[in-house]
């Protein structure tokens, strides 16, 4: 029997998303037999902790369970060149034969994680390290975007001093959106419409990341699809997300029922889909992205597309597009999740 440790928590924003995540994957992978599960909790401040099934089962966006508060403080060990979780009280978990991270923004997906279980020879599902880097990072991917001449809006980034109002609306317009460069769930994202929006946006995005992007606003249609690597690169049918506050803010992913609507499939001209579906291609490749990835973009009134963001750890909560694209597809839910995991077992190295 192979052993999995499922990785989940962390110390980003995203770190309750995560939890919700990583109960419904346990749900699929307890019922697999030939997987034996560790439960590793990361808590807010980096400490890793083996959690019991039934304290993860209790966990929702209403009601999150205190990692703080719950299971043994254990780390990874080498013996006999092989990786196990070691306690305290010198028990040692394992071996490990695989890994399944699923922590959400900061640690689990800008390739700090990763380095890691790299560093310890275990194999993982999903994109290795410098790839979730170049994804994770919004500055980073629009450059290395910008260079296989995948269309964006126009943008600013930069990582000290911010340009001056006058200069952005100028070279943006308005509105614009102020985003922090190194964040997902759309934590720490505002719309701007003047100069006083300006200044409060600043503040909340430097508050995720010393690195800030300012985009133009454009008039358009938020359109997504996933994608999975098997023999060959597959990607989804198209879906459509309609907030219903000013934009697809977290609070509209999560906190409010009736935030926003999710339209699968997505009511777009044949034609137009399958240039989003060949870019959604490019754009995994060229980041470097393994596994499996959500790929986001703008289709504005004239039919133009533009690149938004990859994300290579999506969300696999309920009401997450990732997981309900694909079931759109015919592939199941527990089909993703047994996939996924055979796929990374049988890597032939953890890089």
């Amino acid at each position: 029997m192979k052993k999995l440790a499922l990785i989940f928590g962390g110390p980003s924003a995203e770190h309750d998303v995560s939890l919700v995540s990583a109960k419904n994957i346990f749900q699929v992978l307890k019922e697999m037999s030939d997987i034996d599960v560790f439960l590793v909790g990361v808590t807010r401040t980096g400490v890793w902790k083996l959690i019991a099934a039934q304290d993860l089962m209790n966990t929702s966006f209403s009601n999150v369970i205190n990692l703080d508060e719950l299971g043994q403080v254990v780390k990874v060990i080498l013996k006999n060149q092989e990786a196990y979780l070691s306690s305290s009280s010198s028990e040692h978990y394992g071996p490990l034969d695989v890994a399944f991270p699923i922590i959400h923004g900061t640690y689990g997906e800008d390739g700090v994680l990763q380095r890691l279980l790299n560093e310890y020879k275990i194999k993982f599902v999903g994109t290795d390290s410098k790839a979730c880097q170049n994804s994770f990072d919004k500055a980073l991917t629009k450059k290395i975007l910008n260079d296989q001449g995948i269309p964006q809006v126009p943008y600013l980034s930069f990582d000290e001093q911010p340009p001056a109002w006058q200069k952005v609306q100028d070279q943006l317009g308005l509105p614009l959106f102020v985003k922090p460069a190194n964040m997902g769930s759309s934590i720490g994202i505002s719309k701007v419409k003047n100069e006083e929006d300006y200044s409060k946006a600043l503040l909340e995005a430097q508050k995720h990341d010393a690195k800030v992007v300012v985009e133009k606003g454009v008039k358009a249609r938020e359109i997504e699809c996933a994608l999975l690597e098997s023999d060959e690169l597959q990607v989804s049918g198209l879906g459509e997300v309609i907030p219903h506050h000013e934009f697809y803010s977290y609070e509209a992913k999560y906190l409010d029922a009736n935030g926003a609507d999710i339209v699968i499939p997505a009511n777009v001209d044949p034609e137009i889909a399958k240039k989003i579906q060949t870019m959604a291609k490019v754009c995994f490749k060229a980041l470097g992205c393994r596994d499996y990835a959500r790929a986001d973009f703008f289709l504005d009134d004239n039919n133009n597309v533009f690149f938004n963001e990859i994300n290579t750890h999506p969300g696999f909560t309920s009401i997450s597009q990732f997981p309900m694209l694909w079931k759109q597809a015919g592939v199941t839910y527990p089909q993703l999740i047994k996939h996924l995991v055979h796929r990374a077992l049988h890597r032939p190295e953890s890089v």
